[in-house]
């Protein structure tokens, strides 16, 4: 059976790959969360990662209100993301991706699926990064609404991560998995918070990731969420409910002028 060796979570800000020279301080930030995402490369590279599903929430860029889904699966063979002049070009587990799908079903997930699929920043500024340093593995995108509402609830959004466990257990491959969640953490983007950030929410947050215990971010509500600009934590509750309650660990917090970018990881799965 395959097997799930490891959780990563990430900022996705498309300042990321952007890189604008706002002040020295910023770009020293930047290259702190650069070198922190190609870590975590590094690290699925050593773990002989070949698969790396990646839950990740559009900004209305690769859906529009004709049709947003909650949560879609990517079964395509190939895709890419093109952002502030960059590419970057995946190519998908398209046999593991049909076994999710299928699987998802019969746990009762109600997963939409496209074989076409153009991403966005939340795939292309973290994956710009940490494909330079993890090997030649494949990814398989997972869109996990965070931004558009009606949206998944945290709860729900930690199911999932369990049933995607149960998924990868149940395949028949023999491949070495990890699990990605991207986006966060707190900033407000569109509103008049913008460049507030709630340090003391992250922190709550990152302490649970350290302690081992994020089930219990599964309790948070969605106004929470959004209280705390946090609204993005789905895609990395999905990816803590993967691997359980396993200790894990901050590679990076810095507060910046509109949001706390973070890099975590569990790797003792």
């Amino acid at each position: 059976m395959a097997r799930l060796v490891g959780a990563y979570m990430s900022s996705h800000a498309p300042q990321i790959i952007l890189q604008p020279k706002v002040s020295d301080e910023y770009v020293a930030q930047l290259a702190k969360v650069h070198a922190a995402l190609m870590n975590i490369g590094e690290r699925i590279r050593r773990k002989g990662v070949e698969t790396l599903i990646v839950f990740g929430s559009d900004h209305m860029e690769t859906f529009f209100l004709d049709n947003y889904p909650q949560l879609l699966l990517f079964t395509g063979e190939s895709s890419s993301a093109h952002f502030g002049g960059r590419e970057v070009s995946i190519r998908n587990d398209t046999e593991l991706a049909t076994h999710l799908l299928y699987s998802l079903l019969d746990q009762g997930f109600d997963v939409s699926f496209s074989q076409e699929m153009r991403l966005d920043h939340p795939f292309a500024s973290p994956l710009y990064w940490v494909l330079k340093t993890a090997g030649d593995i494949r990814v398989i995108p997972f869109h996990v609404n965070s931004n558009v509402s009606p949206r998944v609830t945290p709860k729900r959004c930690y199911q999932l991560g369990q049933a995607v466990r149960r998924a990868i257990e149940s395949y028949d491959g023999d491949q070495r998995v990890a699990v990605y969640g991207t986006g966060g953490l707190s900033h407000y983007p569109g509103t008049p918070l913008y460049g507030k950030v709630d340090v003391e929410a992250d922190q709550l947050i990152t302490r649970k990731i350290v302690e081992g215990k994020g089930s219990e971010l599964a309790n948070l509500t969605s106004k929470w969420l959004d209280e705390t600009g946090n609204f993005e934590l789905r895609t990395w509750i999905a990816a803590l409910g993967a691997v359980g309650d396993v200790p894990g660990e901050i590679l990076l917090y810095e507060r910046a002028y509109h949001i706390g970018y973070c890099v975590a990881a569990v790797d003792g799965v």
